[in-house]
């Protein structure tokens, strides 16, 4: 597919590109439900203390679909903003259906969605406050999730008191575990569980665009593309400098339009940008793969990709439209 193709009739309305939609766990009621002091009242955890939370999220309120999850909303009780100094969120698989009051035993390949680092989260009364996750998580459809949030030196702005929706139906098996006080952010053991998690929702997207590799000189970036539904169409994925937008329609391709898509779309360095052209396997699977040269002057350089596979018909004969998926080239 050639750049032009990429080419839009200019809109003003902006919406996501990749298909995207929410899981409510349990259920898609913000205003209801009891209130929860834990986790965002850092006045459990004392002026110096810290917090460390864990929800096990069984795989089947999460509809046993693989997806990205881009981002987590909470049911807040009050409208306040938490505020802390060190904060920090990680999601992971697990296969227990029970959790350990270990925490890391039911987290063993955590992947970080919001780097450690000084946190704000505004938060409305009775609706979904999202945290805005920094780094979206693959989820594989199959396991439990598990979602885990610490922070130290935790304030509130706007108001005395913060709280959550608790989920309330015991038979769900939805489990919190905790910890509080001095020097918990670390602490491995948590000191109370229950089988009762917040009201919660997810933000998902079924169309997406992941990598794994090496990305630094001389090494390779491998990009994985989903697209259920989308099998046996053809794709073309897509590499910028920044992430746009593109405006196609009332979707957005969140590349730019600069010279190095021109290059990767048109295939002008096959040995460098591999397979970004083709068909999608059946169950809507595709690959490609950047070979980076071993070039000194590349360190720094940071690399955005997508792509959107292609079908008759459709809006700009173009069926579905990826997230962006962004490294940096180290040395």
């Amino acid at each position: 597919m050639k750049l032009y193709l990429l080419i839009p009739v200019i809109c003003i309305l902006f919406v996501p590109a990749a298909q995207a939609g929410d899981i409510h766990v349990p259920s898609n009621t913000p205003a209801s439900g009891v209130c929860n002091n834990f986790p965002f009242n850092p006045n459990w955890a004392g002026a110096n203390g810290s917090f460390r939370y864990q929800l096990l999220v069984p795989s089947s309120l999460l509809g046993g679909k693989a997806c990205l999850i881009s981002d987590v909303s909470f049911a807040a009780c009050y409208t306040v903003t938490f505020k802390a100094t060190q904060f920090e969120m990680t999601m992971g698989h697990t296969t227990l259906a029970t959790p350990s009051l270990t925490f890391a035993s039911n987290m063993p390949s955590p992947q970080v969605v919001i780097p450690a680092g000084p946190v704000s989260y505004a938060r409305t009364a009775s609706t979904w406050s999202p945290l805005k996750l920094r780094q979206a998580f693959v989820y594989n459809g199959t396991d439990n999730l598990v979602i885990e949030i610490r922070y130290h030196g935790g304030t509130l702005q706007g108001g005395s008191s913060s709280a959550d929706r608790q989920n309330s139906n015991l038979t769900l098996n939805y489990h919190r575990l905790w910890r509080y006080g001095t020097g918990s952010y670390t602490n491995p053991t948590a000191s109370g569980t229950d089988a009762r998690g917040l009201l919660m929702r997810l933000t998902f997207q079924n169309v997406y665009i992941t990598g794994s590799g090496t990305p630094n000189i001389g090494g390779t970036v491998n990009l994985i593309l989903r697209a259920p539904g989308d099998g046996g169409l053809a794709y073309q994925v897509g590499t910028s400098f920044g992430t746009g937008p593109i405006p196609i329609g009332n979707r957005n391709l969140g590349l730019s339009l600069d010279a190095l898509l021109d290059v990767t779309v048109n295939g002008y360095l096959p040995a460098i940008f591999q397979r970004y052209a083709g068909i999608m396997g059946a169950s809507g699977q595709g690959f490609a793969v950047i070979a980076i040269p071993k070039a000194p002057a590349l360190i720094g350089v940071r690399l955005h990709n997508a792509f959107l596979t292609l079908k008759s018909g459709e809006p700009f004969n173009i069926k579905s439209i990826s997230n962006t998926f962004s490294f940096t080239i180290t040395k």
